[in-house]
């Protein structure tokens, strides 16, 4: 959620940091998607390659996963159109 006067940037770092104790370095804006009832902003972050990402606040599970693995585990129907977005876009076929 946006807090007033705060950048979607800033607050793409916060809720990493609020849900996942990860701390992100600049956060870069990919894209909105629009969910069945949530509007979605996509950012690209930078996070130490020794980071582990802990569940907190409002998530009750957080770990890494391979992209491939992500059809296979229950998700959101959003977050799986996301990734599959983000999979095609890293292999050239999305502009």
């Amino acid at each position: 959620m946006l807090k007033s006067g705060e950048r979607l940037s800033d607050a793409a770092l916060r809720e990493l940091k609020e849900e996942t104790r990860l701390a992100g370095k600049s956060a870069k804006y990919l894209f909105k998607f629009r969910g069945g009832q949530k509007h979605h902003h996509v950012f690209f972050c930078d996070v130490s390659k020794n980071a582990k990402p802990r569940a907190s606040n409002e998530i009750l599970r957080c770990r890494w996963v391979h992209v491939e693995d992500i059809s296979r585990l229950t998700t959101s129907v959003p977050t799986k159109i996301l990734v599959k977005i983000l999979g095609n876009d890293r292999r050239g076929r999305v502009k």
